[in-house]
């Protein structure tokens, strides 16, 4: 009887000091270190998950900028590079009424954005400087050509700005 006792209670300090790991191993179950090795695991899926829907979203609003920047007037180079400009204008209805304007003496205007939300108007474009340069000449005769008339590119946001013989 007191080998039996001793029996239980070398049986039950050896469960008290293994803890439930030296039972689940026996059993089959994970053990304690397999159970964190497998939240570190769904830990590092999830982060991974979330990164990549962070991405996705990101490549989503690039689209969404990209698809409303083209509905908006922005430029690419499909009309040409170089845009000989004739007017900027905060207020959209003065570039409407310049874009007719120029429609209704025979020209072929352009309309797009700045980022500083102003709107231009271009006569034409063209992919060669020295057309553009050219083309800007002819028009500063026009009627209503404005003291200030330059050359944008498109590529580079860089411009030639010619001022008028009245501005000294």
């Amino acid at each position: 009887m007191r080998n039996l006792r001793l029996a239980a209670v070398l049986v039950f300090a050896a469960a008290l000091l293994t803890g439930c790991d030296f039972f689940r191993s026996i059993v089959g179950k994970p053990t304690s270190k397999d159970i964190e090795r497998m939240r570190q695991e769904e830990l590092a899926k999830a982060r991974k998950q979330r990164e990549q829907d962070s991405i996705d979203r990101i490549n989503a609003l690039k689209l969404q900028e990209a698809m409303a920047k083209e509905k908006e007037g922005y430029l690419d180079e499909s009309a040409g590079r170089y845009h000989v400009v004739i007017g900027s204008f905060r207020v959209s209805d003065n570039a409407e009424k310049m874009y007719s304007l120029l429609e209704r003496e025979g020209y072929k205007p352009f309309k797009f954005k700045f980022n500083n939300g102003f709107e231009a108007v271009s006569v034409a474009a063209f992919d060669n400087y020295r057309d553009a340069l050219d083309q800007m000449y002819k028009v500063m005769e026009f009627q209503y050509c404005p003291d200030d008339i330059w050359v944008y590119d498109i590529r580079q946001n860089l411009h030639e700005k010619y001022q008028g013989q009245n501005q000294q």
